[in-house]
């Protein structure tokens, strides 16, 4: 597992992926930029602990436990 660090709207967030997937890291910011209008993916950004990146989705984890799947696109 390999991690890096990226700022989404100004946010520095914690990203969590398998080497496979380092090239996914600019799509999941984009994706995660593009679903923030929606509320419950704001509500975990707005607390967010970390987020995990595959080749097909990006997971958001609140630090108060909650989660949020969006389909990388």
């Amino acid at each position: 597992m390999m991690h890096t660090t990226m700022i989404v709207e100004g946010k520095e967030v914690l990203m969590f992926f398998e080497s496979v997937y380092q090239d996914y890291i600019h799509a999941a910011v984009e994706t995660i930029k593009k679903h923030l209008s929606n509320a419950q993916v704001k509500k975990v950004f707005d607390d967010l602990g970390l987020v995990n990146i595959t080749s097909k989705e990006v997971t958001l984890y609140s630090l108060d436990g909650e989660m949020e799947t969006i389909c990388i696109s």
